[in-house]
């Protein structure tokens, strides 16, 4: 079959292979067909021979010139020129010279010329002579190519030197000698390879988002009309590995190396954005809009191209990617700080700098928000595109004031920049409420002076954090994407000494770069890791399928097991192993198929099979007997404990014995199936309840962020009504011993009480279906198109709980409300 052009699949896939790599493959499928029609010309004359003849030979591997060969097809000498990467036909059973060293796999390049049939090339072994009709071109490496030590190498010929067969590094420069100097992260030298142990790493496919490298000044293919920094797509892949990148602003794909380009998080439909602060005049021009200008990407061009629908806009806008940045889908609570990128916030900075740290407490419809600092009374209104979240800091952890602040937001209070203190209580503008050993009233502390301190300790064990990729920053390359480590000391500036049990001395990373992981401990059960090839140490009589015990754990990690039918104490690296999920007699288990809740009675172990556990239900005669994988741990109920039954339960195994759903009780025994037996003062004799089928009634303290109204039974607050009345509902928003900050939607400022005076109401949170309170003659803000009969659903809740709320029919803005006029609407 021929297109218009005359030409056949094989025509074509031979002629796009320049672009697509795969298609070579597919011409070496294709020609496994009898029929293969290979001498089929086009309206231009040209076979499929021409086609091939115009690429590249190293590109041509030695699989297709073998099958073009079998159908007869035989394309002309191949041309060797001094510096072309070679290595011997594997047909050769004995080279004209000999070996000299070298082996079929040897990867060399030539030296010299002497005649059109001899070449001098260069391998590791040597020098050696070979004819030409003895070799084969192959894709070479060059300086500042990423490469990886091959699949199938059991041992580098230059030794390991502290890497591992995971660690990406970059080509330095190839000796005359045919040794590549590759350098890898924090190694002092570069480290000798053999070529023919190394290949290029594969960092892109099609369709990735990346960005041309911002500090790119030259490049192999050559620049052309192309800005580092631009954003585009990955259109294609080349035999040599080099990249077509689509650009929205070039009408043709652009020629790069995969090691000119980086990643870049890519665009999505449905992604909020506006134009980086950092571009002045966007490619696409502004037709109107501004920075603060906030839009969502409608449809995305195979360039990268965005299509974005702006609010009020009749007609979308369109714009480079790499002139754009996503908008963070903000809600009420997130922690923010205005970017660095701003030079100055729409409205104004105020007494707000650009270190602040606060938390939103109303986001607007227009693209406004309003974020409480703690050393403001007043809330900093500003736009979305003013600023980005921020990780929030979090009860229990270890702060300090950071080195540069020589004058903290709120105050001293008697510390010293000397002073770590730990989280106790955080209040709702964000003011961090510090216990410091020693001392008893608490510090308050400004976020934005603040900075953590390290979570780790002495002797946990770490690993690479995902979210770095294939390239991990500092040295961690050096023991492998999946290496684990223990901590060895802990630094002041935020770094980490660790320690492997592969690798001779210890090594530093920042405590960003790494997560904590479950310890390995003595008396642990493990298996080894699924798809696991072959342990570091080898397999040493043990099978992919051995389970064993840990017996001892050292400094560096090195684990020591005890595996059935093996002598001795068998040697391991934790990368290798998994914790096998264990069971102790007396724990108390879900049953992951049906919800039922029991305990664990013993374990037991089949060979070949996964760990078994026995577990007793109550009410049953015979314990359960199963695969561990079908459990799951859950909390231990104990005597004393209040419960209730659980709403969705309709009908307790062992009946309701004159009670309801609303009924609570106290724990009075637990039975060995973990029957409880639960006592009410109502009730004349014990109430029997599966333990699957109730649920724990906690009685707290109240605390900030609850939603609260004054108990009916106070007539008289000590510090007064004020503008607040028995109905009203607010947010706790600060606790100091017995007095609590409550910010109510209708007043600018915190009204005081005793943490006596208030009682916990549910609150209120988008998604709920509410209506207007009957009899309320008039809401807060007004009737607006509404009635009593309006039904709607809760689409934004500010800090201070004023409500948004979008009615049926309604169109434009959500309806803003007081939660003390709404209520859920239960029809």
């Amino acid at each position: 079959m021929q297109d218009d052009d005359g030409d056949n699949a094989f025509h074509i896939a031979a002629d796009t292979s320049k672009m697509i790599r795969e298609n070579l493959e597919w011409i070496l499928v294709m020609l496994k067909y009898p029929d293969a029609a290979v001498d089929v010309r086009n309206h231009s004359g040209k076979t499929l021979r021409d086609f091939l003849e115009a690429l590249p030979r190293e590109w041509i591997s030695e699989d297709l010139m073998e099958a073009l060969a079998e159908k007869e097809v035989h394309l002309s000498p191949t041309v060797y020129q001094v510096g072309d990467w070679v290595k011997y036909i594997r047909s050769i059973k004995e080279p004209t010279y000999g070996w000299q060293g070298a082996t079929h796999k040897s990867v060399g390049f030539v030296q010299s010329v002497p005649d059109n049939d001899n070449l001098i090339v260069s391998f590791c072994s040597g020098e050696a002579q070979v004819l030409a009709n003895e070799v084969i071109k192959v894709i070479p490496l060059d300086r500042g190519h990423h490469v990886q030590l091959k699949a199938d190498v059991i041992e580098p010929r230059f030794g390991w030197r502290g890497q591992s067969r995971d660690s990406i590094g970059t080509v330095l420069c190839v000796d005359d000698d045919g040794i590549l100097r590759v350098g890898f992260p924090g190694a002092s030298r570069g480290w000798k390879a053999d070529p023919a142990e190394m290949e290029r790493v594969e960092e892109f496919k099609v369709g990735d988002w990346v960005r041309i490298r911002p500090t790119l000044t030259t490049a192999k293919h050559g620049l052309g009309s192309v800005t580092p920094g631009s954003i585009g797509t990955v259109y294609c892949i080349r035999p040599d590995n080099s990249l077509l990148l689509e650009l929205s602003y070039l009408p043709a794909p652009w020629h790069c190396e995969p090691e000119e380009v980086e990643h870049v998080e890519p665009f999505r439909i449905g992604d909020r954005v506006c134009v980086k602060r950092s571009v002045a005049e966007p490619r696409y021009a502004w037709g109107g809009e501004t920075h603060h200008s906030v839009g969502r990407v409608s449809e995305i061009e195979n360039d990268g191209l965005l299509i974005i629908e702006i609010p009020n806009r009749p007609i979308p806008w369109q714009a480079d990617p790499s002139d754009m940045e996503k908008v963070d889908d903000f809600k009420v609570g997130d922690w923010v700080r205005v970017k660095a990128s701003v030079p100055s916030p729409i409205y104004g900075w105020e007494d707000v700098t650009r270190n602040s740290i606060g938390i939103i407490h109303s986001l607007e419809e227009d693209g406004d928000m309003g974020i409480a600092f703690c050393f403001r009374s007043k809330l900093f209104r500003c736009s979305v595109t003013d600023v980005e979240k921020l990780p929030p800091f979090e009860v229990g952890k270890d702060i300090r004031v950071i080195s540069s602040v020589t004058q903290p937001r709120l105050g001293w209070s008697n510390e010293t920049p000397a002073s770590v203190g730990r989280i106790v209580r955080i209040d709702m503008d964000g003011a961090l409420n510090v216990k410091v050993a020693g001392r008893r009233s608490l510090w308050k502390v400004s976020p934005g002076d603040a900075e953590r301190l390290p979570d780790f300790e002495v002797g946990d064990w770490v690993r690479s954090k995902p979210s770095l990729g294939a390239r991990p920053s500092y040295d961690w390359s050096n023991i492998g994407k999946e290496g684990l480590a223990i901590v060895h000391s802990v630094q002041d500036t935020g770094y980490l000494e660790l320690a492997c049990c592969f690798r001779k001395g210890r090594w530093s990373t920042h405590h960003t770069d790494v997560e904590k992981i479950p310890a390995f401990k003595v008396g642990q059960h493990v298996k080894f890791r699924t798809g696991l090839a072959e342990p570091r140490w080898g397999w040493r009589g043990a099978n992919s399928n051995s389970r064993g015990i840990i017996i001892s754990v050292t400094a560096n990690g090195e684990v020591r097991l005890s595996f059935p039918g093996i002598q001795g104490l068998w040697k391991a690296d934790p990368a290798n192993l998994e914790i096998e999920q264990m069971y102790d007699v007396g724990e108390w288990v879900r049953l992951r198929s049906n919800g039922r809740v029991g305990i664990v009675q013993g374990n037991a172990y089949e060979e070949n099979e996964h760990d078994v556990a026995v577990v007793g239900f109550c009410g049953e005669q015979d314990p359960w007997v199963g695969s561990i994988a079908d459990l799951e741990r859950v909390d231990k109920l104990t005597v004393g404990e209040k419960v209730k039954v659980k709403n969705s339960v309709k009908q307790p195994r062992f009946g309701w014995s004159g009670h309801t759903h609303t009924s609570i009780g106290t724990i009075s025994a637990v039975d060995a199936d973990g029957k409880l037996r639960i006592y009410t003062p109502s009730g004349s004799k014990s109430w029997m309840l599966d333990p699957s089928e109730v649920e724990i009634v906690e009685e707290r303290e109240i605390r900030i962020k609850d939603w609260v109204r004054v108990k009916g039974s106070v007539t008289n607050p000590i510090h007064q009504w004020g503008e607040v009345s028995s109905s009203s509902i607010g947010v706790v928003h600060r606790i100091e011993e017995e007095d609590v900050w409550v910010a109510f939607c209708f007043m600018d400022r915190l009204w005081l009480c005793k943490v006596w005076e208030i009682e916990r109401v549910r609150p209120f949170g988008n998604g709920d279906k509410v209506r207007i309170k009957e009899g309320l003659v008039g809401p807060r803000w007004g009737w607006g198109m509404e009635t009593h009969t309006s039904r709607g659903e809760v689409v934004g809740v500010d800090a201070n709980g004023k409500l948004r709320i979008k009615f049926r029919w309604r169109e434009g803005r959500p309806w803003v409300g007081d939660p003390a006029d709404i209520m859920l609407d239960e029809s």
